[in-house]
């Protein structure tokens, strides 16, 4: 068993946590009943120690795989001795147990399936105990592995060997109780629920696979019980292979949260995801008994900032590895605005005021603390006066004090927000015109792009182009682009795929659709064949890079795509 490539992922959700798996079928990243709890399978980050599911044959080729409509529900097929088989994974939704499924259909000659038990990211040997000849049950994690064919035990490993031409199926479940009737049931619920969760955003239009791939992808990454997004589904994976940046990404954050939000917001939904946004910012708040918000939350709205490292090898050697995150205790002013950016939108659509007490908070927050170096939107541990955290804090200043009734607070808000204009033109602007990286810097950064997508300036504004301008010689590979980042080389790095979609996004509003349109395209190629997008992308290699996949990026290809279409109608 090796570590796949991270272009060859695919996802299946519950929406409460995941399971990744790869072309051959093989899954190699499970956290059982939540996002962020412990890996029962982690062979993606230590082939060596951890554990997976594997299926096995020496004669199985790939084929294709594809989900079954817009649900989490996956299809791959196998060719094997001149037969098709296909296996079908899923997790069970509204159902009062959750688990990983897996039915394999008309099986080729030799054909088995293991899994290696190994609990706690691979650190230890899960316990487990044979019920019966077709159940196992692991007791840490009460969770039953169910089969419809025999199971044997050898060592931490599991095996199920089904003879040619018989279909099976398998449950690894929080219950001790499953047949072929409930199994079958279990798959036509979740198809039929999915169905329901598609309706709640849907989106007709250019790029309309790209966009409804991107929406799967976050609606599989939404943690139900609170409505949170996390960032993405993994830790560890790398974006420098061998390196040191290698994050975990299973919390939600609040910049990233309320990006999505604003993209979302913009196409036909039915006013869930808008609320769920709510709640979750102003349910996190009140639990934290906060006058502002903290960077990122746990899925569960609690403040997070436990960091533990884990003695594992790695994606393909890139250490340390760590559950947790380091970027808890920063003060990130673009988050704060992001939220505020989103509620705007959300309340020009619906022409209503959701969550205005935590609005307001946020609000005054900004106020008495935009003079403060921040960490930015690359949550740099070096703080400094970022230009995009500055302007989109002006901005949403400005977007909120339109619905605020008080008038003296509305102008107190719009105060602040010139006080902050007046800084970013002192302060911020490079000696050949550029919106600047931070105060000082006379290098610019992909950010200052967002400034012309929320209207903080107009995109032929002289400073945003000159921005624009500087990025195309500096930070451009082809029609895709890197960031700027103050304690490592960028260039060392693949591209950013979100911000090469917010310079897409600009292109736009500058009545460059031609430019915008090769830009998408270039995203899009770094697409795998579900759709599905990760942080970076070596385009030498022809590989992505970073936490898998990213909900950041597919957001912003929405909102780009979504400008895009705004301008041909």
């Amino acid at each position: 068993m090796k570590q796949p490539s991270i272009s060859s992922l695919a996802v299946i959700s519950d929406r409460h946590t995941c399971a990744i798996l790869d072309k051959e079928g093989t899954i190699s990243w499970y956290c059982p009943g939540a996002f962020d709890s412990a890996a029962l399978f982690s062979s993606l980050i230590d082939e060596a120690k951890a554990g997976f599911w594997e299926v096995s044959n020496q004669n199985l080729s790939f084929l294709k795989r594809k989900f079954a409509d817009r649900s989490s529900v996956l299809i791959t097929s196998f060719e094997a001795a001149d037969k098709q088989f296909t296996l079908t994974d899923f997790m069970p939704l509204d159902k009062p147990y959750k688990g990983v499924c897996r039915q394999f259909n008309d099986v080729p000659p030799d054909f088995s399936w293991k899994i290696r038990l190994r609990a706690d990211y691979g650190l230890q040997t899960a316990k487990f105990t044979q019920k019966n000849h077709n159940t196992i049950h692991l007791s840490d994690e009460g969770i039953w592995l169910h089969s419809a064919h025999e199971l044997t035990i050898e060592g931490d490993v599991v095996k199920c060997f089904i003879p040619a031409g018989e279909s099976s199926w398998a449950a690894l479940i929080n219950t001790d109780k499953m047949d072929e009737g409930e199994f079958n049931e279990a798959l036509s619920s979740t198809l039929k629920s999915w169905k329901e969760i598609k309706g709640h955003v849907d989106y007709s239009g250019p790029y309309e696979a790209g966009v409804r791939n991107s929406l799967r992808a976050l609606q599989q990454m939404v943690y139900e019980p609170t409505g949170g997004i996390i960032a993405a589904p993994t830790t560890g994976l790398p974006e420098v292979i061998g390196g040191k940046r290698n994050y975990d990404y299973r919390y939600v954050w609040m910049r990233d949260a309320a990006l999505i939000t604003s993209s979302l917001v913009g196409l036909d939904t039915d006013g869930k995801v808008e609320k769920a946004f709510m709640s979750f910012v102003s349910g996190a708040m009140i639990k934290n008994n906060q006058s502002h918000v903290s960077c990122f939350y746990g899925i569960d709205q609690t403040i997070r900032k436990d960091v533990r490292y884990l003695p594992l090898s790695g994606y393909e050697g890139s250490r340390p590895l760590m559950a947790g995150n380091t970027a808890a205790d920063q003060f990130q002013l673009d988050a704060e605005a992001s939220i505020l950016l989103a509620c705007g939108a959300i309340y020009a659509k619906t022409d209503e005021r959701p969550a205005w007490d935590t609005v307001e908070l946020i609000a005054d927050y900004i106020c008495k603390n935009w003079e403060r170096k921040d960490n930015g939107i690359w949550e740099e541990e070096q703080i400094q006066h970022y230009t995009s955290s500055k302007g989109l804090a002006a901005r949403a200043l400005e977007v909120m004090a339109q619905y605020q009734d008080d008038k003296e607070i509305a102008e107190r808000w719009l105060y602040n927000a010139g006080l902050i204009r007046d800084f970013i033109a002192a302060n911020c602007i490079t000696i050949y015109g550029a919106f600047a990286v931070h105060a000082g810097s006379e290098d610019v950064d992909i950010s200052c792009a967002l400034l012309a997508s929320f209207g903080f300036v107009d995109a032929n504004d002289k400073h945003l182009k000159a921005t624009i301008n500087a990025i195309e010689e500096r930070y451009s590979d082809g029609n895709l682009y890197r960031r700027h980042l103050m304690e490592f080389d960028s260039a060392n790095e693949g591209v950013f795929l979100a911000a090469s979609c917010w310079m897409a996004h600009y292109y736009v509003l500058a009545k460059n659709p031609a430019k915008a349109r090769l830009i998408l395209s270039a995203v899009q190629d770094c697409a795998n064949d579900l759709g599905y997008l990760s942080e970076e992308y070596d385009a030498k290699a022809g590989v992505m890079l970073g936490n898998f996949p990213q909900t950041f990026v597919h957001s912003s290809f929405i909102c780009a795509v979504n400008e895009l279409k705004n301008f041909n109608s």
